[in-house]
């Protein structure tokens, strides 16, 4: 395989340095048991060792997943291949749950049939040596996804994590019986258990959620939307949308708000002087929507109030955006937007009817023209006269 395109790209690089510590961690871990479970005869230790060289399969299966996650976007896969870390995410998910449901089984099991177990210098070295092997594994990998923003680390930080639990109750409850003639192995197994089901439940939930497109990380979010405030000509922005397509590959929507006197020309060249800054300081691919602003109009602040009044007389949870005014023959035509701020048992319809008529008591010449945004997805325009034409274009 050519790993030109690996050569510069710094995330890359330290993902398969970690993964080659993981290689080398586990391969130690597992001659050290297997060995020691050969010279003692306990077949468990030896089937851990054997559940550390399984690991490395893992690992070389991580691996592969960096390489390819890596590689420019191409025919088949326009916007790269990001995703294939959530993926990869998802599956050590799953082993992490299958390990927690057997491990619980096997628990209790033990507690309605305790059997004894057999002390040994050399077994309780073993295992103490894989605790410690997989604490600076699970503490490597956590640093690493942190440093990297990778969701796979993240999960094979907590495998390591369930490695470490699992190792433990075992080593707690052999000394525990050899000391003190007491059979709690079934018990910490079952506890163990339910710190790894949670785990790998909590790291399921958030890799499938970024598969089906969930709500964007706050800064990520935060970082867009100041970025496009600072650009100049920029009066305002909503209807901000991000598209993860794997770590530090998104995607943006946003409708900027421009000044309604430019001309076509200059709008569009505001809109591309944004979308460059979005690409060359955050690395985002972004499309933006000009929306005008009647800045010259020395009316639009009280307009605004009065907007603002009607939604709070009509006491529905609701805020606006895309706010923009026109006057002509005797109307004032408002056009904006609204989005729901908590839970409102109203449908669109009956929204716009109510601030429709609490504008209209402040002052009759009023037109309004709005529309509900409900979690990005947008419904129908009310008071549009021209919808009828539009739809027939």
């Amino acid at each position: 395989m050519e790993l030109g395109f690996l050569k510069d790209n710094p995330r890359s690089s330290k993902a398969m340095l970690t993964c080659a510590i993981g290689l080398a961690v586990n391969f130690i871990l597992a001659s050290a048991k297997i060995f020691a479970g050969w010279s003692s005869g306990f077949l468990s230790v030896m089937g851990d060792g054997f559940n550390n060289l399984t690991d490395m399969g893992s690992i070389i299966l991580l691996m592969m997943t960096f390489y390819y996650a890596a590689k420019p976007s191409d025919k088949e896969h326009p916007f790269g291949h990001g995703r294939l870390e959530y993926i990869n995410a998802t599956v050590m998910a799953a082993i992490i749950l299958y390990v927690g449901i057997t491990l619980f089984i096997e628990s209790a099991h033990k507690i309605s049939n305790p059997t004894d177990t057999e002390y040994s210098p050399l077994i309780i070295i073993s295992l103490t040596l894989g605790i410690i092997g997989k604490l600076f594994l699970a503490w490597q990998y956590k640093k690493s996804g942190k440093e990297i923003n990778s969701e796979s680390f993240n999960a094979y930080s907590a495998d390591s994590l369930s490695d470490l639990l699992s190792t433990s109750s075992v080593l707690a409850a052999t000394l525990v019986e050899s000391f003190f003639h007491y059979h709690i192995d079934g018990y910490m197994g079952v506890l163990m258990s339910l710190v790894i089901l949670w785990t790998g439940y909590t790291i399921m939930k958030k890799a499938v959620n970024s598969i089906m497109g969930s709500t964007p990380d706050p800064e990520i979010y935060e970082s867009i939307k100041n970025c496009i405030l600072g650009c100049k000509g920029v009066y305002g922005v909503h209807d901000l949308i991000v598209h993860d397509y794997g770590p530090e590959n998104h995607f943006a929507t946003a409708h900027v708000e421009l000044d309604s006197s430019l001309t076509f020309m200059q709008s569009h060249e505001l809109s591309e002087n944004v979308t460059t800054v979005l690409r060359e300081k955050l690395n985002i691919q972004a499309v933006i929507h000009a929306d005008p602003k009647a800045v010259s109009n020395p009316r639009e602040a009280e307009y605004q109030r009065d907007l603002e009044a009607a939604i709070y007389r009509s006491g529905l949870p609701l805020s606006y955006h895309d706010f923009f005014v026109q006057e002509k023959e005797g109307e004032i035509d408002l056009s904006f937007e609204l989005a729901l701020t908590g839970y409102c048992k109203l449908n669109d319809g009956e929204i716009y009817h109510a601030i429709s008529d609490e504008l209209r008591k402040i002052n009759p010449a009023y037109h309004i023209e709005t529309m509900i945004d409900r979690n990005f997805i947008s419904g129908k325009i009310y008071g549009n006269d021209k919808l009828s034409k539009l739809i027939g274009c």
